[in-house]
């Protein structure tokens, strides 16, 4: 039953929300209408299409597409309880404030499991995965890469050879995984962190080349505010951080001399590159 919801002007300005396309983000707001009073809803894109878009040349695998893109943004958690699988959207009681909101009837997520990815849907009566018969250059895979012009969206990433990591393995474990673990053990209670969005994000911007020092201060820059990880929110902290250091961007040396500038910058983030590299030595030891 479709319900009356409102949207906030900064709905507009987000740029979690700028990351992904104008169908993805229409999915997100026609979800606020379709869950119920507690943001929750059955996970099944045919049902989820049916009430979003009923007039529109859309299925429901081109619909589970934008639902997998808005997991990935930490907007919605996909769960699954009894073999049931359910969605509930992020934070659901910042979008909406209801009067006299109707219990939910379906289970919270923390009572449920993490739904895996790409959950299979029906097709013209065959079971399939709703992403196994897309090629890179089809023309719904392309729909979801819209957002990668003029800067929105994930950053390409280099091609590789298959038998080449994103990231130098310089021990046990890559640092992507290193910098996952930590992040997650810091900041994952209390946000829908998802352990692949975030580690992805992280492997993509080092294989960019992004310092590593200072990818960690804006990881712990949007951990510190709840924000998702992705291409967009990293580089608002990225800005941030940088206009901070520009504002107070004087170390005072014990010669009494200041650092100031670029230098001090690279001072402040290398203190936390240094403990990734003697983490590296002492697993390489």
């Amino acid at each position: 039953m479709a319900r009356i919801r409102t949207i906030k002007p900064e709905f507009f300005t987000s740029l979690t929300i700028a990351d992904l396309t104008p169908e993805q983000r229409l999915t997100f707001i026609g979800l606020w209408t379709h869950v119920d009073d507690a943001g929750r809803c059955v996970d099944d894109a045919r049902l989820i299409k049916a009430a979003i878009w009923p007039i529109d040349d859309r299925t429901s695998t081109d619909v589970e597409i934008d639902l997998k893109a808005l997991t990935e943004s930490s907007l919605i958690t996909r769960y699954t309880l009894n073999r049931k699988r359910y969605l509930a959207v992020t934070n659901w009681d910042e979008h909406q404030r209801i009067n006299r909101p109707t219990p939910s009837k379906l289970p919270a997520p923390e009572d449920g499991d993490p739904t895996p990815p790409s959950p299979m849907t029906r097709e013209n009566g065959d079971s399939l995965n709703a992403h196994a018969h897309f090629s890179e250059d089809s023309p719904q895979e392309r729909k979801g890469k819209e957002g990668n012009r003029e800067g929105k969206g994930n950053p390409p990433t280099p091609r590789q050879s298959s038998d080449s990591p994103t990231v130098a393995q310089t021990g046990e474990r890559a640092i992507e995984d290193r910098m996952t673990d930590a992040f997650l053990e810091r900041y994952r209670a209390g946000n829908a962190y998802s352990q692949r969005q975030v580690r992805k994000v992280i492997a993509d911007t080092l294989a960019n080349g992004t310092d590593s020092g200072e990818l960690w201060k804006a990881l712990e820059r949007l951990g510190s505010l709840s924000k998702p990880v992705s291409a967009g929110t990293l580089q608002f902290a990225f800005s941030e951080i940088r206009q901070a250091q520009s504002a107070s961007n004087v170390i005072t040396l014990p010669s009494g001399q200041s650092l100031t500038g670029t230098d001090a910058t690279v001072n402040g983030w290398g203190a936390v590159a240094d403990s990734f590299d003697i983490e590296d030595s002492h697993e390489s030891a």
